[in-house]
């Protein structure tokens, strides 16, 4: 567990210490990306983590440094194939699965995978989450000098990986450590949970309520089939920020005072509340944290 220990009494000291933590995750991440192109022949790339764990960042670190290499980045996110539902914000009843390959339109992903392979051109869906279905397609042409980077939850399933003919790298990005401040401590699991009931309210309409819902699903698909595929991975990346939890309790408790007296969430609502109260700091501001940073994905 990592424990903070901070004494800042100015915005000055805040802003210094997220510039800091941002160019350690940086520094971290391109030395970690370097490894992809380490034998010069990868055509196919996949990026997986578990839910909130900086994927899309990644992703488009990823696509700038292909350029860099000349060559032409096609990121195809997972989440695109997956199947109509309608149960957003529905908080009774069986508890919605979105992220075991069950989720996912995989007889489309298997015909897409091969004409992809075989250099023919293809409709690439489009899921919105807000809509909860695929809303339409785009046509997409290979070209020679492409680079596919699958993202997604499940591109760590060996039922996704055994549709590349093509050898491929793997790149997992995870939050790897606790955080312990004063007499609070944010398990790495509480963390992407905080994330997510921010993300999931900014961008997908959601509950706070109807995240807490999902997530016991979540982690029991989690140890059951994404950590245990992980371990097959070439590339691991730690997207835990120092400085996070003090920007991210303004977000978050509000949200949480919103699931209702008389909801089953209720008790866990307030015990992560109770673990994010004393990360509430006034010093630190969202405009301290720059426009490409890895949080920004879950906080807009």
């Amino acid at each position: 567990m990592k424990k903070l220990n901070l004494n800042f009494t100015t915005k000055q000291d805040a802003k210094r210490f997220v510039d800091n933590c941002e160019t350690k995750f940086h520094t971290d991440l391109e030395a970690a990306i370097d490894h992809v192109f380490d034998d010069g022949g990868t055509k196919i790339v996949t990026l997986s983590g578990p839910t909130c764990s900086g994927k899309t960042t990644t992703a488009n670190t990823l696509t700038r440094r292909i350029r860099e290499e000349g060559l032409h980045a096609v990121v195809l996110s997972i989440d695109d194939f997956f199947l109509d539902r309608a149960d957003r914000n529905n908080v009774t009843g069986e508890v919605p699965d979105y992220d075991s390959v069950k989720a996912l339109d995989l007889g489309y992903l298997e015909y897409f995978t091969d004409r992809l392979m075989k250099g023919k051109s293809i409709l690439v869906p489009k899921y919105d989450f807000t809509a909860t279905s695929r809303v339409g397609y785009t046509e997409y042409i290979p070209d020679s000098r492409d680079i596919y980077i699958f993202e997604g939850i499940q591109a760590v399933y060996p039922e996704i990986t055994k549709m590349f003919a093509h050898e491929f790298r793997s790149i997992f990005i995870s939050v790897e450590e606790s955080v312990g401040y004063g007499n609070s401590v944010l398990r790495r699991e509480d963390i992407r949970l905080m994330r997510r009931i921010v993300r999931d309210h900014k961008f997908r309409g959601a509950t706070a309520e109807f995240s807490l819902h999902l997530w016991q699903g979540v982690r029991v698909n989690e140890e059951a089939n994404i950590f245990p595929n992980a371990k097959n991975c070439d590339i691991y990346i730690n997207s835990l920020l120092d400085y996070e939890p003090f920007i991210i309790a303004k977000h978050l408790i509000p949200l949480l005072d919103t699931v209702p007296a008389d909801s089953i969430y209720r008790d866990e609502a307030d015990e992560l509340r109770e673990k994010i109260r004393p990360y509430e700091n006034g010093l630190f501001e969202d405009d301290m944290i720059p426009e490409d940073s890895v949080f920004r994905e879950f906080i807009g």
